[in-house]
């Protein structure tokens, strides 16, 4: 399960009015933890969390603007379902998907890469056929993969970012029960 907890908060700050009263000017902001991944071996380490929240509330604070924590309106915890994407060789798009002609479903069946053909695939798109490995092998070393291993792992899409700064990659998984798509980062 991955899980993230919200924060909405209350900051104060002493004022004065138009009358030349003094006043009390109230915000509202909402402060994130990072989202973890919770599981039987790896459980809810609030600690960290809560050490977060106080550096965001302290960096609000410092930033100048003159107010200080009043009160902690919300807490709340968001929990989704971890699905995990993998890496590997071909495997085909489900029929529901491809009768949408949303995806290039490059049969690539003797190697490792379909990462790199999926983005070849993109970059370099066939008129015909554009399932057929061979519109995109002759562009296989337009692109920088060294230190790259393959199937390539999800972990190592920034590394490949980061040897291809023109490209940005977004994970999309397919959600087999409600037929579409669903963002998974």
């Amino acid at each position: 399960m991955r899980m993230q907890f919200v924060a909405r908060a209350s900051f104060q700050r002493a004022t004065v009015n138009e009358w030349g009263m003094e006043d009390v000017s109230t915000i509202t902001t909402y402060f994130h933890s990072p989202s973890v991944i919770v599981t039987e071996g790896n459980p809810i380490d609030l600690q960290t969390i809560v050490h977060h929240f106080n550096e965001r509330v302290d960096g609000f604070s410092r930033n100048g603007s003159g107010y200080t924590l009043a009160r902690i309106d919300t807490l709340s915890a968001h929990f989704v379902k971890y699905r995990p994407l993998g890496a590997g060789s071909y495997c085909p798009t489900p029929v529901w998907l491809k009768g949408r002609h949303a995806v290039v479903e490059v049969k690539n069946l003797r190697d490792d890469k379909c990462f790199l053909w999926s983005v070849l695939a993109h970059l370099y798109p066939a008129k015909n056929n554009p399932d057929r490995l061979y519109h995109y092998t002759k562009y296989e070393n337009t692109l920088t993969t060294t230190r790259l291993q393959f199937p390539l792992a999800v972990k190592d899409i920034v590394t490949f970012e980061k040897l291809n700064p023109t490209i940005a990659i977004h994970c999309i998984a397919a959600d087999e029960n409600k037929k579409h798509s669903q963002f998974y980062i």
